[in-house]
């Protein structure tokens, strides 16, 4: 993702984080998320703030 201070090539992919996060929000001991490093000056598009709150509703829409 481009709307970060310090972009790591090589990271996850949208939808490998997705996989990931998605048994972690499912348990019941899950109390919260906390979103970091995200920079909207660097995302004047808002592609990246789209992305990030799409994959976010995924993963808590679930039922």
């Amino acid at each position: 993702m481009p709307a970060v201070g310090s972009p790591d090539p090589g990271g996850l992919l949208a939808g490998e984080l997705r996989a990931l996060l998605a048994p972690l929000a499912a348990s019941p001991r899950c109390a919260g998320v906390n979103v970091t490093i995200y920079d909207p000056d660097r995302d004047p598009s808002g592609d990246g703030a789209a992305l990030l709150a799409g994959l976010l509703e995924d993963v808590f829409a679930q039922p």
